[in-house]
């Protein structure tokens, strides 16, 4: 099962690592720390790949667990 990932602003499919250096310097790995809450709402652990579209619209691919629930989402960028 797989999918594509747009950008939630303006729906381009042109999507690549944000600008921070190299490739694996986009993704972040948060540790579940169970006190602190992921981008998406969610409590534990998160990894988080720093996004921008063709447009130049930024925002974050959110993969977060919680004791058994897996979350995917985006968040836009500020």
């Amino acid at each position: 099962m797989q999918w594509q990932l747009n950008c939630p602003a303006c729906g381009i499919a042109e999507v690549e690592q944000g600008q921070v250096g190299a490739d694996h310097e986009a993704v972040t790995v948060h540790p579940d720390r169970d006190s602190s809450g992921s981008p998406l709402g969610t409590r534990g652990g998160y990894v988080s790949v720093e996004l921008t579209c063709a447009a130049g619209h930024g925002f974050d691919f959110i993969v977060s667990n919680h004791k058994g629930a897996e979350f995917v989402g985006v968040v836009a960028r500020t």
